[in-house]
C-alpha cells in the first residue's frame, strides 16, 4: 500500500481545528503520516493539535517554528520534505480549515491515482457554511496574471459533476502530488510568502506537462478565509498585490508580460480608489515593483 505524507501548516486559527483533526481521524485510508507545522505565534494551536492527534490516535509529526511565522510557502516546504525523506509516495497539502466528513475521501484519491496513474489530484471543493462550488477545476489566465475557478459560488448539483476531468490549475489547499512531481517541479518559492505561491506552483508544474485531475467522489468543504481574514483584510490585500507582479515578473515574457503588468496596475489603481487598505496597495504595488527576484 502506498503511503501518503498530509502536510497542514498552522497558523494562530484553533478554532477551526477541531474540525479537521476529527476529518482526518475518520479516514478509512490509515497509510498515512499527517506532518503539522506550526507557524503560530503563540502556542495555543499547536498545543490543540497534539492534543487531538493524541486523542483521536492520529499519527503525526510536528515540526515546531516557535513563534516564527516563516509563510505558508515555506511550512509546505519544511512538510513536503520530511514526508519525502520518510519515503512516502505522495504528498498531501491541506489546509486546517477544511471539513470532509466523508471517511473515504484519501482512499478515494489514492484509488484513481493508482487506477490512472494521476500524478496530480484535488478533490471538487465546496465553501462551507454555504455549499457554493468553491472548486471543480481552474486555468490560468496569462493576459490578467489570474488562475480563476470555474463555475465559483454556482450552486452544487452532484448530478452535473459526476465524471473526472482535467484542469491546469488546483489551489494547495487540498492537493494530492506523486514525489515525482515534487522531484521535477521543486519546492515553493518561499518569497511568496502566502498566496501566490500555489499559483506559481501549479504553474510551474503546468509548464511540465503536468495536469490537475478533479475527482469529484470526493468532496471537501473550505472555511474559505479563516486563517487570513480573507482577501479584503491588509494582509491579503497586500500579499495578492505584490505577489501578482511577483509572479508576472518571474514567469511571464514578451508581449503577456507587458499586457498582464498593465493591466494589474490598472485594475489595482481603481481598487484604490474604492479600498479603506490604500496603503496595503500602495506598498503592495511598489514592493512587487522592486523585489529582487
Amino acid at each position: 500500500m502506498k503511503k501518503v505524507g498530509l502536510v497542514t501548516v498552522l497558523y494562530n486559527s484553533p478554532e477551526v481545528l477541531s474540525d479537521f483533526f476529527s476529518s482526518i481521524a475518520i479516514q478509512n485510508y490509515k497509510e498515512y503520516c499527517l506532518y503539522i507545522v506550526d507557524n503560530s505565534t503563540n502556542p495555543e494551536s499547536l498545543n490543540v493539535a497534539k492534543k487531538m492527534c493524541q486523542e483521536l490516535n492520529i499519527f503525526a509529526k510536528f515540526i515546531d517554528n516557535e513563534g516564527n511565522n516563516v509563510g505558508v510557502a515555506a511550512g509546505n516546504n519544511q512538510g513536503a520534505r520530511l514526508a519525502y525523506q520518510d519515503g512516502c509516495d505522495y504528498i498531501l497539502f491541506l489546509n486546517n480549515d477544511l471539513i470532509f466528513n466523508d471517511p473515504n475521501v484519501v482512499t478515494y484519491m489514492m484509488q484513481h491515482a493508482a487506477e490512472n496513474q494521476f500524478e496530480m489530484i484535488s478533490p471538487l471543493i465546496l465553501s462551507y457554511p454555504l455549499k457554493k462550488i468553491w472548486y471543480v477545476g481552474g486555468y490560468f489566465n496569462e493576459w490578467k496574471a489570474i488562475a480563476p475557478h470555474n463555475e465559483i459560488d454556482c450552486e452544487f448539483d452532484s448530478n452535473s459533476y459526476n465524471k473526472i476531468t482535467q484542469h491546469a490549475y488546483a489551489p494547495t489547499c487540498f492537493l494530492m502530488i506523486t514525489k515525482a512531481v515534487w522531484e521535477s517541479v521543486g519546492e515553493m518559492d518561499e518569497r511568496y510568502f502566502a498566496y501566490y505561491d500555489d499559483t506559481d506552483f501549479l504553474y510551474r508544474a503546468y509548464k511540465k506537462g503536468y495536469i490537475v485531475n478533479v475527482i469529484p467522489d470526493a468532496i471537501i468543504y473550505h472555511k474559505v478565509g479563516a486563517s487570513t481574514g480573507g482577501d479584503i483584510s491588509y494582509f491579503g490585500m497586500y500579499h495578492l498585490t505584490r505577489n501578482r507582479l511577483m509572479f508576472i515578473r518571474k514567469n511571464l515574457s514578451g508581449i503577456k508580460k507587458t499586457i498582464s503588468l498593465c493591466y494589474v496596475l490598472t485594475s489595482r489603481a481603481c481598487v484604490f480608489v474604492k479600498s479603506k487598505n490604500k496603503k496595503a496597495i500602495f506598498k503592495g504595488i511598489v514592493d512587487g515593483l522592486s523585489y529582487k527576484l
